[in-house]
């Protein structure tokens, strides 16, 4: 029996099929609860006569449908039960995602700190028992978000194994390519891992940077391509409870512009529960142009492949500034193991870790991404990775996914959840003198310091708390903090451990 947010499929066979099945809009299905609810979600085109319709129901109870098409050999209606979902991962107990100002929520409400890894190449690379065993790792984390291009990722490892178009003509999808795109979103939704997807990398659409990508490799999309992609790719991944990266790495003008509002208008219109956003080139913010867009759901910032920390903090407190309010997160620091930009100075653990606690702190607090060299091209021993002049020589993508840093990233999101970060406010204020590399918040129940280096502070105006802690970002012992109060300022003791810390105060409630 078809439980909650978990996708049925029904198939058709056209009767009177389009001349272009890809790219005309042919075939919808009005799905309806016993209680009112009603969503309208189009079909999309697998191949020969073959159309299909996925749906997941976002309640209990009895749900009819009904073709909604011009060929009168599909004119066709039915019903169902759905029953309450297992409850088996968090995404099937709450729902998929929605954004509100300040958060990522799953549709009950309850809120969601997006804990992504990168793997952009695996649509592409990976095996499905590649791929079954990555996603089990990263759950085991606490990751509940796997980035991955929809499409082919320019600068992944190569031989590429799969290609989503034929010779690259895109009016003819590569309907093996995509089926088995299908296995690999099916795997991580299963698992309760949000599928986030690039519809368009900057590759495909244009824009005013190049990358030096040549022009014979660039498969550039009109707005009326990129509208088709987009209505097919929701229709195809909208009942898995996608997320969508409409754009990756791109430079924004009109032109270009053009083409990812037509994408990402098209994910709306065809997904359930649309949710959108672009991801920014290395340190730059949601430009002017995009922030006025009506399909951006949320900020997602590239503080990207540098060792200066003040920019994962400026850039989370530049992207929160903007209106109107948007969640933000950072959806690319530094990659562990990766070398910053054509040096020779690799990405260590405390870099990557620092990274992530001063984007959230300072207020990119809807969520963090991870990645690692290796992982993202979806590297194995004997391939060919032709950036490595940009990045570094990776390793294999299964030696690297026990980096330990991985593992810091969830361990910072079991902190900051079990706080409220979702209502969490920055209080850059909070340090009476603040440094590079530090960064302060606040939330209903708690109050959260990083300093990159470890050290004696002192806090002004702090909310009265119940009692103190040092936190070891790298094992996540805790040890008492000695504080003094003296009159309005609250001097703390240095912590007993090297390194980066945490001090953590659980406010009184």
């Amino acid at each position: 029996m078809p439980t909650t947010w978990h996708p049925i499929e029904l198939t058709f066979e056209a009767t009177d099929p389009p001349a272009d099945p890809y790219g005309e809009e042919f075939l919808t299905v009005r799905f309806e609860c016993r209680s009112g609810t009603t969503y309208t979600v189009p079909g999309f085109w697998d191949g020969g006569d073959t159309f299909r319709v996925r749906f997941a129901p976002s309640e209990p109870g009895a749900w009819n449908w009904e073709t909604l098409t011009d060929d009168p050999g599909l004119a066709e209606t039915g019903s169902f039960e759905a029953e309450s979902g297992d409850g088996r991962t968090t995404l099937h107990d709450h729902g998929y995602l929605t954004a509100d100002e300040r958060a990522l929520r799953h549709a009950d409400g309850e809120p969601f700190f997006w804990l992504a890894d990168t793997a952009w190449s695996a649509s592409t690379r990976a095996t499905v028992d590649e791929w079954a065993e990555y996603l089990d790792y990263r759950v085991e984390q606490g990751y509940n978000v796997v980035q991955v291009n929809a499409l082919r990722q320019h600068d992944g490892s190569r031989p590429h194994d799969r290609l989503p178009f034929e010779e690259w003509d895109l009016s003819r999808p590569n309907h093996d390519y995509f089926r088995y795109l299908d296995d690999l979103v099916a795997m991580a939704h299963e698992r309760g891992v949000v599928p986030a997807l690039v519809a368009l990398w900057f590759d495909y659409a244009g824009g005013n940077l190049d990358w030096g990508i040549p022009e014979s490799k660039r498969h550039q999309h009109s707005p009326e391509q990129a509208r088709t992609l987009g209505r097919h790719l929701g229709a195809r991944y909208g009942a898995y409870g996608a997320a969508w990266l409409v754009s990756g790495d791109s430079g924004f003008d009109e032109s270009s512009l053009a083409v990812y509002r037509a994408a990402g208008e098209a994910l709306g219109d065809a997904c359930q529960y649309p949710l959108r956003t672009a991801h920014q080139p290395g340190e730059q913010n949601t430009p002017a142009i995009v922030n006025e867009e009506g399909w951006l759901d949320f900020h997602m910032y590239q503080s990207g492949h540098t060792h200066d920390l003040a920019v994962p903090e400026s850039q989370a407190r530049t992207n929160r500034a903007l209106h109107p309010a948007r969640p933000v997160l950072n959806g690319e620091p530094c990659y562990a193991g990766m070398q910053a930009h054509s040096g020779d100075d690799v990405f260590d653990r405390e870099t990557v870790r620092a990274a992530g606690w001063l984007s959230v702190l300072a207020g990119a607090n809807a969520g963090l991404t991870y990645g690692a060299l290796g992982v993202w091209p979806w590297h194995r021993e004997g391939d060919t990775f032709e950036s490595a002049h940009v990045w570094g020589d990776p390793r294999p993508w299964d030696d690297v996914l026990g980096l330990p840093s991985a593992a810091d990233y969830g361990r910072l999101a079991d902190i900051v959840t079990e706080y409220d970060v979702s209502a969490l406010s920055p209080r850059p204020d909070l340090l009476a003198e603040t440094e590079t590399g530090e960064a302060s918040a606040v939330t209903p129940d708690a109050v959260l310091v990083y300093l990159h280096a470890g050290r004696a502070v002192e806090l002004r105006d702090a909310p009265p708390t119940e009692t103190w802690e040092w936190v070891d970002p790298v094992s996540g012992e805790t040890v008492p903090a000695e504080t003094t109060d003296s009159g309005g300022a609250l001097a703390v003791a240095e912590p007993p451990f090297d390194g980066d810390a945490l001090l953590f105060g659980e406010r009184t409630r």
